[in-house]
Order: structure tokens, then C-alpha cells, then sequence
């Protein structure tokens, strides 16, 4: 059968990222739903060795994501997301036919390497064959995809039990499998027409390929915002690992799951997921409707509360004794986690060159690895040292300077605008804010 590309029109491009997030979302859920349960109950990883494993991955994330970055940008972004879903794919199989700790690490360490060649790239593919939307409209597009990916979670989440339940291998096997279909029907439906690679003679040259990457770099050392936001993502992905890594750990040591009607750990586990896959489908409308990218004040607003309600919720999740206090916080964590993130990427998006998109937007990748592999360790030690419940609360610790970093973030994108003689880029609404 000869190979057909989709037209020009931008509707493909979308209709592709929403399957894409779709498909991406259900594999990832029936995957990592379980795998930490298979690693501390079949693989038998205690607290330091859970850390390590995460750890090793994001050094994996570390080394490859400028590399992989520059790739895209230079040959193919869409040629990059199709052999990262396709290794992501191998990285579930690995670790499910490997289960010791040398297995995880080998999986978990494949998983990071393909994911790099992904995390740049799909923003960065996106927004090119889409005409680069503003703000505004970034904001509006993200959320709807983090919502069908909620929605994908939620139907995935049954087959991940189903599968657990008779052998907590499989669900890795799934995710993989599914990852491994993902990236054949990208090889037929995923097209690129916008972007324009460097010619082949030019990429074998490692001073060209470097100097793509110097540009990228060049381009977040002179925009303050970009730095700010780097030094972010350094911060609070060291941060993250606690919880991360030792979720499972403290609601089945510390908190303890009840047992309600004889249920079994995969059980509430599954409950916390169906609970916070509703509350991924509910929240992302409510938020779209308060129109959080109206203004730059606003946004940078967003961004302080949700991080804020974050550590808050950090805290109590490791200090609590009780199992529905503990659900509850986990549940503000996770959900806003992920919208901050989806505000903080059309933020961010704006602000980075077209031609090096997918090196800059790796750069960040490559800060929030920085954080884990560094600071990442430590949480584990706390936790195997002193308690589980001491590293979590150290990590919502570790995560305020967050907070002072997104105000200078706000604050030097404000005093940029106005250098500029403007609000801020298009879609900007300047009365949004007396009407918040």
C-alpha cells in the first residue's frame, strides 16, 4: 500500500494529538498503575531501592534529552515521538520479563531514553503544524488534552486491575504492547508538513548539530523568564521523587489501606485512581472557564496557587494517620500537578524560537532531571534512615523555593512586556483582570 501524508489543514494534526494523548495516557495508566505494587511486592524494592530505580531513570533523562532534542529539531520531530513511544514500549516489556532489581533499573533506564526522544518533540511537533497558537489558545488546547487523557485513564484503569489480578506482570505487558501499536499507526497517520530539517549533508556535521543546540541553550540564558522556569523545574522535580516514589509505600505502611468489605490493596488502589481519572475529566473544564491564561497576571497566579495547594497537600498526605485524609491529599496533589504543568507548557511555549522548540523545551526536561538525580536521592535516604512520612514532608519543604522562583518568573516576564510595549503576546485580554 502506498503511503499517503494528511493534507495540510491543521484539523489532522489535531485530531492525531488527541488519539495520541489518548492511546498514550491508557498504556501509561495500565502500566504504572500497577508497577509500583509489582516492584514492591514481586520484585521486593524497599523505599532506597524505589528511589535509585527513579533516580537512575531520570540520569538516563539527564544525558539524553539535549541530544535527543537536537535531533528532532534537526531531522524530524515526527520521526523522534515514533521511536520514543516504540521504545517506551520496549522499556514495559523489559522490566515485566526481568523482575529483580537489575531488571527494573534496565527497563525503567530504557523507558527514560526513549521518553526524551518524545518530551520536546511532541509540544514542538504540535505547535509547528499548528501554526504557532498564542497563549491564550495554547491554554485552551492543553487542558482539552489532559482531559481526554483523564478520560483515557479512566477506561484503562478497570483492564489494569483485571490484568493485576492474575499476575501483576501484565499490566506492564499491556503498556507495552499498547505503547509498541501506538507508534505503528503514527508511522501512517502522523504527518509533517511545516517543519523543515536540516538538509541531510549538513546533519552528519557534529559542529552543525551542536550549534542547534547552542542556540537552544543560547535562547533560555537570554530570556530571564526561561531561566527562571528552569531553575523551577530543577527545584520541584528533585521535590517530586518523594512522593513519586513512595505513594504506595505510605498508604500501605504508615497510613495503612482499611479494609472495608474485604477489600484487597489492588482494590483502594484502583478506587484512588478511578477518583482521581473523574476529578482529571471534571477539573480541566472548570479551569478552562475561569480563562486562567487571560492575562499574564492571572496566569502567573495560577501558577502560585496551584503550587501552593501542592505543598499544602504534600504535607498532610505525610503527616496524616488517617486513610481518607491521606486520599484526599493525594488527590489535590496529583490534580494539581498536572494542571500547573498543562499552564506552565502554554506559558511557556510562546517564549521558545521555532527552530529550536524541541531543544529548549528538552532543556527543561533535562532541569527537572537534574533535580531528581540530585536531590531525588536524598528522599530516599530520609525515608529507609527515618520514616516515609519524613521524606515527604521534607520534599513539600524542598518545594516551596518554587514558590519565589514562579514570582521572579512573573515578575521579569512583566518588566519584559513592558520593554516591549506590550501586555504580553497575542490573545492577551488587558481587562481580564478586573474582572478575576
Amino acid at each position: 500500500m502506498r503511503y499517503r501524508r494528511p493534507t495540510r489543514s491543521p484539523r489532522p494534526a489535531r485530531r492525531v494529538m488527541f488519539v495520541l494523548m489518548a492511546v498514550m495516557a491508557a498504556a501509561g495508566t495500565i502500566a504504572f498503575t500497577v508497577a509500583p505494587l509489582y516492584r514492591l511486592q514481586t520484585v521486593g524494592l524497599d523505599p532506597f531501592q524505589l528511589v535509585v530505580v527513579g533516580s537512575a531513570m531520570e540520569a538516563t533523562v539527564f544525558v539524553a534529552e539535549i541530544p535527543t532534542g537536537i535531533v528532532a529539531d534537526a531531522v524530524s520531530r515526527r520521526l523522534s515521538i515514533i521511536i520514543g513511544h516504540a521504545g517506551m514500549g520496549l522499556g514495559f516489556l523489559v522490566e515485566a520479563a526481568w523482575p529483580t532489581f537489575a531488571g527494573v533499573m534496565a527497563g525503567q533506564v530504557l523507558w527514560g531514553l526513549a521518553y526524551t526522544f518524545t518530551s520536546g518533540a511532541t509540544t514542538a511537533w504540535l505547535t509547528g503544524e499548528l501554526g504557532d497558537p498564542d497563549r491564550t489558545a495554547l491554554s485552551s488546547l492543553f487542558l482539552r488534552l489532559s482531559r481526554t487523557g483523564s478520560v483515557a485513564a479512566l477506561v484503562a484503569l478497570p483492564v489494569a486491575w483485571l490484568l493485576a489480578g492474575g499476575s501483576l506482570r501484565a499490566p506492564l505487558v499491556a503498556g507495552g504492547v499498547l505503547e509498541l501499536g501506538l507508534a505503528a499507526w503514527l508511522v501512517v497517520a502522523m504527518g509533517e508538513e511545516r517543519f523543515t530539517p536540516t538538509p541531510r549533508h549538513e546533519r552528519s556535521t557534529a559542529r552543525h548539530l551542536a550549534g542547534i543546540g547552542r542556540a537552544g541553550l543560547h535562547a533560555m540564558r537570554r530570556n530571564r523568564v526561561l531561566a527562571w522556569f528552569a531553575l523551577f523545574a530543577l527545584v520541584v522535580g528533585g521535590a517530586s521523587e518523594a512522593y513519586d516514589r513512595l505513594y504506595e509505600a505510605q498508604l500501605l505502611g504508615p497510613v495503612g489501606l482499611p479494609d472495608w468489605f474485604g477489600w484487597s490493596p489492588l482494590v483502594s488502589f484502583a478506587l484512588l485512581s478511578m477518583a482521581s481519572a473523574v476529578l482529571g475529566i471534571v477539573v480541566p473544564p472548570l479551569v478552562e472557564r475561569a480563562r486562567p491564561a487571560a492575562s499574564l497576571q492571572r496566569h502567573t497566579r495560577w501558577l502560585l496557587v496551584l503550587t501552593s495547594l501542592q505543598i499544602v497537600g504534600l504535607l498532610v498526605f505525610g503527616l496524616t494517620g488517617l486513610f481518607i485524609v491521606a486520599a484526599v491529599a493525594a488527590l489535590v496533589i496529583e490534580r494539581c500537578r498536572s494542571v500547573r504543568d498543562t499552564l506552565l507548557s502554554s506559558y511557556l511555549v510562546p517564549l521558545t524560537p521555532p527552530a529550536e522548540r524541541a531543544t529548549v523545551l528538552s532543556a527543561f526536561g533535562q532541569a527537572d532531571a537534574i533535580g531528581q538525580v540530585v536531590i531525588g536521592p536524598a528522599f530516599g535516604i530520609i525515608g529507609r534512615v527515618i520514616s516515609i512520612p519524613a521524606a515527604l514532608v521534607a520534599s513539600a519543604v524542598a518545594t516551596t523555593p518554587g514558590l519565589a522562583v514562579i514570582a521572579s518568573a512573573g515578575r521579569a516576564r512583566a518588566a519584559s512586556d513592558a520593554r516591549d510595549g506590550s501586555s504580553g503576546p497575542p490573545g492577551d485580554d488587558p481587562v481580564a483582570p478586573a474582572r478575576a
